[in-house]
């Protein structure tokens, strides 16, 4: 990461009508990822080649220490789309907040904890192989992935390796002004060194796509240089019948030096109203480390659908999605990408 630190400020006189006056020694953090793919999508009848900018950012972020032992901590951070095909600037985890040996609260825009508990068990963030194919998706619709707007979360202090995170939103629906669509989520997870296990449930029952509600409960391990993880979900919906099924699988790894072989398995169970729309997700692949901050690598993914199924490729996150033309079609694709942190 690219730290700059001020050490001191001068604030003009005069400028956005503010006097002038001298800020203390702060520490801002530029931070990112550029992430770029070529992919190869095969369909039954025809094929697609695309560009993918999977969630490629820039942030800006730091911290204030103030009295009484609090801490503010605050983040701005955005996806650039660096194919070109979407908005330059779109709004990812933005937040206000204060840290304290009690905990942290955060207040703004982020990722619930629904979703960041479900991002465990996939290992394939952000490219064709992408777990939101299934995890969190009906029918290859994914709304239990998702950041929640008007928000504020709670982070607890991790308690003999138990961390617990709480949040609600006033409303996630920005067509309306009226606090009558919040969203409120929570997760808890037990981590050691070389394991972890946890639960996640996540209320949605105020949202029209989705009116429902997401339980999902998952485990990892490390073994030496292998990390192995499972996750369960189950979504229940009052009126949404994709969004009333059992989902579950999981990824592993394993490190030879530079190079990491992965693979994830997901899979969909029917619907509770109907048959045969229950699929998999899998994906393979490798990644290659030409250095600590870039790393390079290829992998094969694809869907098998039951006859009135629509899972995708690349569920979320990925820039293009592929989904079949007809319930029941199978997908499947190669990409090979590059990835440079900074």
């Amino acid at each position: 990461m690219n730290k700059l630190s001020i050490k001191s400020l001068i604030i003009a006189s005069g400028v956005f009508g503010l006097s002038s006056g001298i800020a203390q020694a702060e520490l801002l953090t530029i931070y990112g990822k550029v992430h770029v793919s070529g992919d190869y999508v095969a369909y039954p009848d025809s094929s697609d080649v695309a560009i993918g900018s999977n969630s490629s950012r820039i942030g800006f972020k730091g911290d204030k220490k103030l009295s009484h032992g609090f801490k503010g901590i605050w983040k701005f951070e955005n996806e650039i789309d660096v194919s070109g095909e979407s908005k330059p600037l779109s709004a990812r985890n933005r937040y206000l907040g204060l840290k304290h040996e009690f905990g942290t609260v955060l207040v703004g825009y982020h990722d619930t904890p629904f979703k960041s508990f479900g991002g465990k068990a996939g290992v394939f963030h952000d490219t064709i192989g992408e777990r939101r194919g299934i995890l969190g998706a009906g029918n290859g619709n994914n709304k239990f992935n998702i950041r929640a707007r008007n928000s504020v979360m709670y982070i607890s202090p991790k308690l003999a390796g138990l961390e617990i995170r709480a949040m609600g939103s006033t409303g996630n629906d920005t067509s309306k002004s009226e606090d009558s669509n919040g969203v409120k989520s929570f997760s808890a997870v037990y981590k050691m060194k070389s394991f972890y296990v946890g639960a996640a449930y996540e209320d949605q029952s105020k949202l029209a796509d989705t009116d429902g509600r997401g339980i999902r409960v998952g485990a990892g391990v490390k073994l030496g240089k292998t990390k192995i993880n499972a996750m369960f979900e189950n979504l229940s919906s009052d009126s949404k019948d994709e969004f009333s099924r059992n989902a579950y699988g999981g990824s592993v790894t394993h490190s030879l030096g530079n190079v990491t072989v992965k693979a994830q398995l997901f899979l969909a169970a029917d619907n509770d109203t109907q048959s045969d729309t229950g699929g998999m997700l899998y994906a393979l692949g490798a990644d290659y480390k030409l250095a600590k901050s870039f790393t390079v690598y290829a992998l094969y993914a694809g869907v098998n659908n039951q006859d009135n199924a629509k899972i995708v490729l690349a569920g979320s996150g990925h820039g293009e999605k592929y989904s079949p033309p007809n319930p029941g079609d199978n997908l499947w694709g190669v990409s090979g990408g590059m990835i440079y942190k900074f």
